[in-house]
């Protein structure tokens, strides 16, 4: 399934790149253009797909992707066996199913790409959370979020009741605080189901973090570390791994900062800017994650979940 384009670099005159902004990828976009942006920004094509997005250049066939007017799924509803329905809530397996459902029978693929960037960004694993459920609403979570403010994603996946579980959140007080978390998210900066804060439990004395003395609270915490100098570039490197192999340079990285800084931390006009820049569309190819090949295989042959074999196989590759 050719995933990518070729090597060569866009022509000169071909990417025109304004002070202070992104790149802009000026090349030909074609069908095996348009086909190799829908596996960094989706799935893969399903047949047709790459010809009728190349129709509306680099530029319109970015902004389909990352503001889509349906994001319905098309096809038949995942069943087993037999008929059987899924059971993503109870069933072993059938949680992945249903997620991979999405990814094949989408008609928004970028959302459900970034979805799975994040999963991967904060990652929880339901063998420690043990709730298929609190898993799942994990993922519509960070499916309604994933395009918009990252504070706003930030403050969302620490309150979250699975990540509450599976960093140990849950039950971490002022007699015994928890610091898993805290190692998590600084970089970047049983089933329970009621977050709430317990001012009782609650450490409200000074503390010193990052250097500044206060009466912080979780919230402060966040904040904190979401002003840090290095987070806009750590947001952005990180980010950007996902589509490209190759690096940004160290120019165009202080133009992504500024982008990201600039419009408030929001996530849509960063991942349109780098969809459109020329190393997606002409850089290094990329390895693809297994369950996206899985995906990308599933739409290409237009078939749809009718088998559980698909859980085993995405458990057996090493990726649920």
């Amino acid at each position: 399934m050719g995933a990518t384009a070729t090597r060569a670099a866009p022509r000169r005159g071909r990417v025109s790149a304004p002070p202070g902004d992104l790149p802009v990828y000026r090349g030909k976009f074609g069908s095996e253009q348009a086909e190799r942006l829908l596996w960094r920004a989706g799935f893969g094509p399903k047949a047709g797909q790459a010809e009728e997005l190349a129709k509306h250049g680099t530029r319109g066939a970015v902004l389909s992707l990352t503001r889509p007017t349906d994001r319905s799924l098309e096809g038949p509803a995942p069943v087993l066996e037999k008929g059987q329905p899924l059971q993503p809530y109870s069933v072993w397996g059938n949680d992945v199913l249903w997620w991979l459902d999405r990814m094949v029978r989408t008609r928004a693929p970028l959302i459900e790409r970034m979805t799975l960037s994040w999963h991967d960004w904060f990652a929880t694993s339901n063998e420690q959370v043990n709730s298929q459920l609190l898993m799942i609403r994990q993922n519509e979570m960070q499916r309604a979020l994933c395009l918009t403010s990252f504070p706003e994603l930030l403050t969302a996946i620490t309150t979250d009741p699975a990540m509450q579980v599976y960093l140990t959140l849950v039950g971490s007080t002022k007699a015994d605080p928890n610091e898993n978390y805290a190692r998590e998210m600084n970089p970047t900066t049983g089933q329970v189901e009621d977050f709430h804060f317990d001012a009782a439990l609650h450490d409200d004395g000074i503390k010193v973090i990052y250097g500044q003395r206060g009466n912080f609270g979780w919230r402060d915490s966040l904040r904190l570390a979401l002003e840090r100098p290095h987070h806009a570039r750590f947001f952005v490197t990180k980010l950007w791994s996902y589509f490209s192999a190759e690096p940004l340079s160290a120019r165009d990285t202080r133009a992504a900062e500024a982008l990201y800084l600039s419009s408030g931390k929001q996530i849509r006009p960063l991942v349109e800017a780098m969809l459109m820049h020329p190393t997606i569309h002409a850089g290094a190819r990329m390895v693809k994650p297994p369950i996206v090949q899985i995906a990308g295989m599933l739409r290409s042959i237009n078939r749809y979940i009718d088998t559980d074999a698909w859980a085993w196989e995405s458990s057996l590759l090493g990726q649920m």
